[in-house]
């Protein structure tokens, strides 16, 4: 089985190291390796750059070290981290965020735009998160068949923490909604369950607040971590502000999220029935 390839964009602020520490973890814990990747915006930027990073190294321990690599390269990260992960067969891109402020609550986050970039899944924080554990993760889903695309992402996080995977639908008053979101909470009931991963399903009637109630859930299990996937029609309306809303979670969990475009949607139904 392959080895785990961590990969962590580094721009140097305080939230990367944050990127940093729940990389390093994911790699400890699972026998892997971090490759964190700055991309210059010009070349006479470089040597700097590289003089930065070898500080990011010098502030590691040494058992880190011997799983730790980096590199330099002059690009552009929105244009380039997709190209980069592909190359390094990158299992994760981690990475951390503010959430989106002002003229980006319309756009979508600097971490949205990357996640459209690229078919490797992100793992995004906003806080210091260890990977003490993550044994809780919760999963929102729809109607909408995009919504399954990150469950395979899922099923690997799970069962390298032997965690347990919380579907939470929304049900729509809409008969043929409903019905599409129930028949979907089957084939990721099963999906799950046959790689013997423990499933539990928590329904959310679309008279409730959705995200309010799948927040307040969340802290109910005392989440670890969401899955759920980027892609267009979301569960709220707006392009994308549900998983935007995810990521500004009061709770500082992390996001695990793929882009369902850049996968193919047609790849969900075909793994998992």
């Amino acid at each position: 089985m392959k080895k785990p390839i961590y990969l962590v964009p580094c721009d140097f602020s305080v939230i990367f190291k944050s990127a940093l520490r729940l990389g390093i973890d994911l790699a400890e814990y699972n026998k892997g390796s971090v490759m964190i990747l700055h991309l210059a915006a010009k070349k006479s930027d470089k040597a700097e750059s590289e003089q930065k990073m070898k500080k990011v190294m010098a502030e590691l321990k040494a058992s880190e070290l011997e799983f730790v690599e980096w590199r330099v390269l002059v690009g552009d990260i929105y244009e380039d981290i997709a190209q980069a992960a592909e190359i390094l067969d990158a299992s994760l891109i981690v990475m951390s965020t503010h959430g989106a402020k002002g003229i980006q609550k319309l756009r979508g986050s600097n971490a949205l735009r990357l996640v459209d970039s690229s078919s490797v899944p992100f793992m995004i924080t906003q806080g210091s998160k260890y990977v003490d554990k993550m044994k809780q993760i919760v999963m929102p889903f729809c109607d909408q068949k995009e919504s399954l695309q990150v469950a395979q992402s899922a099923a690997v996080i799970a069962k390298q923490f032997n965690s347990t995977i919380h579907l939470v639908g929304y049900l729509d008053k809409n008969e043929q909604s409903r019905s599409k979101a129930l028949s979907h909470h089957k084939i990721l009931f099963k999906f799950f369950s046959d790689q013997g991963i423990t499933v539990k399903t928590h329904n959310i009637e679309s008279k409730e607040d959705y995200e309010k109630a799948l927040f307040a859930y969340a802290k109910e299990v005392d989440a670890d971590l969401y899955a759920a996937t980027f892609f267009n029609t979301t569960i709220v309306s707006g392009i994308n502000s549900f998983l935007q809303s995810l990521l500004e979670n009061d709770d500082d969990i992390p996001v695990l999220t793929v882009n369902a475009e850049e996968l193919g949607v047609s790849s969900v139904t075909s793994v998992m029935m």
